[in-house]
Parts: C-alpha cells; sequence; structure tokens
C-alpha cells in the first residue's frame, strides 16, 4: 500500500533535490538574458500606454475615467502577442462590447484604441 508523503517528507525532497548554491548559480547566469526580455516586454507595454494616454487627452476623457481604457489596450495588446488575422479582429470585436457593456466605454474612443495597437480597425 502507497504511503501519503508528509510534509516532511517533501522538505527533505526539495532540500537534496534543489541546492541553494546551484539555484543561486544557474539563475545568476541567466540574469541578464532575463533583465533584456523583460525589458524589451516592458518597453512595448509602455509605449502602448503613453499613447492611448495621449488618445484619451485628445477625446476629452476625463483623467479619473481611464483606467478602463488603459486596461482595454493593455488586454487587447496581450492578444495581439498571441493571436492575428481574423482571430485577432474576433478577440477586438468581442473585447470592445466586452468594456462597451461592462465599463460603459465609449466605442469611437476604443476603436481610437484599437487603431493604434493594432495598426486598423476590424470590421464589425
Amino acid at each position: 500500500m502507497a504511503r501519503v508523503r508528509s510534509l516532511k517528507d517533501m522538505v527533505v525532497k526539495y532540500e537534496a533535490k534543489y541546492d541553494g548554491t546551484n539555484v543561486t548559480t544557474a539563475i545568476t547566469a541567466v540574469k541578464t538574458i532575463m533583465d533584456t526580455r523583460y525589458e524589451g516586454a516592458q518597453s512595448i507595454i509602455y509605449s502602448i500606454v503613453e499613447t492611448v494616454r495621449d488618445i484619451l487627452s485628445d477625446t476629452g476623457v476625463p483623467s479619473g475615467q481611464w483606467a478602463p481604457y488603459i486596461a482595454f489596450a493593455e488586454e487587447l495588446a496581450k492578444e495581439s502577442f498571441s493571436h492575428k488575422g481574423l482571430t485577432l479582429e474576433k478577440i477586438a470585436s468581442g473585447l470592445k462590447n466586452q468594456y462597451v457593456t461592462m465599463h460603459n466605454c465609449d466605442p469611437s474612443v476604443l476603436d481610437s484604441i484599437i487603431k493604434a495597437v493594432l495598426g486598423q480597425v476590424p470590421p464589425y
């Protein structure tokens, strides 16, 4: 009959399997690669947020109502990293409907954000 592992059993196995110096050495070896990838990904998101702020300022959206628009742009950007073409158009359409319905966002402002993030507004 199989024995149920206790917390002590799991801790002993973990300590034997993952020596602290080995883990530290492995993480230190790839730290520059991790930092470069992180900075590259963050710069894309940062530029999208700055673009959306400009759009919101130009369209007269009060600053207290910017959060859902910025969240929409970030979510749309995240989807654009994984999808393209018709799939991305359908996702953008669904996200737009969601933010209009749930967050009472202005559809024309969302279209401007879609155009800024994706380069074009998909047909609805």
